[in-house]
């Protein structure tokens, strides 16, 4: 019987060995792909984007599992170090074990800080949303609150913070967007950006609001994994890095 997307009894939820015993079980004896880790393959087209020997910083906001559907955790491997953060305690509690290099936050991500109700759709769940819409009858949801901050409040809460960021991963289950207008953009400018779309093809994306957002903003679509969509800033490469190099 598969234990994902499953809710279980509060008194085994809130006890320690439990607890212990299933990250164990998610992060050491699940599945994993040898070729990539990004659920859709994104970070084969991310890394692709960066020096093979540069050492960036990465926002990862609803970043699920430290190595399992993660988009940061090729660039991590290669010498990156960023910010983590997930709604759910037990994801972070993972973080904390394989990624302590890492800055691990636990919470919601929103346009405004405060308490806030999300719906849960297991106890280590892919698609715990704050956003009703997204909601769907197949899927037992259960409603919870939580504390959200603004993203620029994370960061300001880090080692990072003022510092410009290379890679910002968004998969946040359709609140996307109100996560990108928590972020000043001017002050950290994000080089890549990647987040989720529900919508199947380019004609429809090009008239949603997110896609407006960082079209405003800066940013160019270079590729469509799965659900994900990969922008980098439109006066930006790769060649930037050379040149960078070639004048010191």
């Amino acid at each position: 019987m598969s234990l994902n997307n499953r809710h279980f009894p509060k008194v085994l939820e809130n006890s320690t060995l439990f607890r212990k015993l299933f990250l164990l079980r998610k992060l050491f004896f699940s599945k994993r792909k040898s070729s990539h880790y990004s659920q859709f393959a994104e970070d084969v087209s991310i890394t692709r984007l960066f020096p093979r020997n540069y050492k960036g910083l990465f926002v990862d906001v609803g970043c699920f599992h430290p190595i399992k559907h993660n988009n940061t955790y090729a660039l991590y491997k290669r010498g990156w170090r960023g910010i983590n953060v997930d709604i759910d305690q037990i994801k972070i509690d993972g973080f904390n074990l394989l990624r302590r290099r890492d800055t691990n936050y636990v919470g919601a991500v929103s346009n405004h800080n405060g308490e806030v109700e999300y719906y849960s759709a297991g106890f280590y769940s892919l698609v715990n949303t704050l956003e009703k819409d997204f909601v769907t009858s197949d899927k037992d949801y259960r409603l919870k609150k939580t504390t959200a901050k603004r993203l620029d409040q994370f960061i300001a809460d880090s080692p990072y913070r003022n510092r410009e960021i290379d890679l910002l991963s968004v998969d946040v289950e359709s609140h996307d967007l109100e996560v990108l207008k928590s972020l000043d953009f001017e002050r950290y400018r994000p080089k890549v950006v990647v987040c989720e779309t529900q919508t199947d093809c380019l004609d429809d994306l090009n008239k949603t609001e997110l896609f407006r957002f960082l079209d405003e903003h800066g940013y160019t679509l270079v590729n469509w994994c799965g659900l994900s969509l990969i922008f980098r800033l439109r006066n930006w490469s790769i060649d930037s890095f050379h040149s960078i190099s070639d004048a010191a």
